[in-house]
């Protein structure tokens, strides 16, 4: 009895508290932890990754130069999360103030806290003018509303992979990834378009990282500014006195919400010197359109328009009211005035055409009445001669 009371003390005294875990510091840094970090002289990212919802968070990244034993800091930057959605990635990028860089060695150390406390640490070193030059060279590097382009060329043949990222301030709010992509002997073009809706005249970043995977790992970035337009143009015309059309292609991923100008001009006098006298003119609104979307708008003339030629104006009105596109056409009507008057004035009081119904121009319902009476008669003639 006494050796089995001594070993039910014994599991009370070793036996931990069922919250130990839930409570120890190491469990709480895992929870919201720096999961990946890269810089340059240039800019930097830092991707944060929590397994639960996280709040008042902030993020520290120093730039810290090496020279043998010494380090020195060069810049410091500050990032706050309000909230950190759990089991998503989130990046934050940032670009360095660094004037006149010495070649050498540097380093990039971030810090995640909870109020004072840290939750997570991380360094990246990198190099900046070493010798060992990279295999792949950035030619050049063009964002704009529709997507991202960068021109490739290399020193030899590689795989590699393209993160494309589209960064609002600090946040980047799209990314996508082309993996094992090659390069043998000559330059090239790769190409991505973004994935989300853009903000008209807002300024966004296009940036890459190329990662080159043998046979050593090797990082490579570039960035640049762009600012986010609406674009669309014109790509198909249809026209004749009656009405035009044309068709609207999206060129942004600014949502397109513009209209289109219908113009039409009466040319009179010789060729080389003709005037010109508006006709009509109609607007209309064209269909949201993005990146790539297509729509046809049409137009009917109130009158159609009679014998002559004329200048059909069509314009492109962006978001703005500002003008995108013109374009200019003929429209040659053969249709007579007295022709278009009389068959305008026959649809509206229903006039029959002479000619169609009677001869010589005689009314139908007249050769009909004509025609009933004559019968009449010769009925009664033959009455009266019996």
């Amino acid at each position: 009895m006494k050796a089995v009371f001594f070993l039910f003390i014994l599991f009370i005294i070793l036996a931990p508290p069922a919250f130990a875990a839930d409570s120890s510091p190491a469990g709480e840094a895992n929870t919201a932890n720096i999961a990946e970090l890269y810089s340059n002289l240039e800019s930097f990212d830092v991707t944060l990754y929590s397994t639960q919802p996280k709040e008042n968070l902030s993020l520290e990244v120093f730039l810290i130069s090496s020279k043998g034993t010494r380090e020195k800091t060069l810049d410091r930057q500050e990032f706050l999360f309000s909230s950190l959605p759990a089991n998503i990635r989130v990046t934050k990028v940032g670009f360095w103030k660094v004037s006149n860089p010495e070649r050498g060695a540097y380093k990039l150390k971030a810090r995640l806290l909870e109020e004072e406390r840290v939750l997570s640490e991380a360094e990246y070193n990198f190099a900046y003018g070493s010798n060992s030059a990279s295999r792949l060279l950035v030619n050049d590097l063009v964002p704009n509303s529709q997507g991202i382009s960068v021109a490739l060329s290399p020193k030899e043949a590689s795989l590699f992979d393209i993160e494309y990222m589209l960064v609002n301030g600090s946040d980047v709010v799209y990314t996508t990834k082309a993996e094992k992509q090659s390069l043998t002997s000559v330059p090239d073009v790769f190409s991505a378009p973004w994935g989300t809706l853009l903000e008209n005249n807002k300024e966004y970043v296009g940036r890459i990282k190329i990662q080159i995977y043998s046979p050593e790992r090797e990082v490579i970035s570039s960035t640049e500014w762009f600012t986010a337009r609406d674009n669309a143009e014109i790509t198909d015309i249809y026209k004749d006195e009656t009405g035009a059309s044309a068709t609207v292609f999206g060129r942004s991923q600014v949502p397109f919400e513009g209209d289109l100008v219908f113009s039409v001009y009466e040319l009179t006098g010789t060729i080389g010197n003709r005037n010109s006298g508006l006709v009509e003119s109609t607007r209309v609104r064209v269909p949201v359109l993005l990146n790539n979307d297509d729509e046809t708008v049409e137009v009917a003339w109130k009158q159609k328009l009679s014998e002559g030629v004329y200048r059909l104006e069509i314009e492109l009105l962006g978001n703005d009211d500002d003008v995108i596109e013109r374009r200019e056409n003929i429209i040659e009507s053969s249709l007579s005035p007295v022709s278009n008057v009389s068959q305008k004035n026959n649809t509206d009081i229903g006039i029959v055409t002479p000619g169609e119904d009677g001869e010589n121009g005689i009314p139908g319902f007249l050769s009909i009445a004509g025609i009933t009476g004559f019968i009449a008669v010769s009925f009664f003639l033959r009455k009266t001669r019996r």
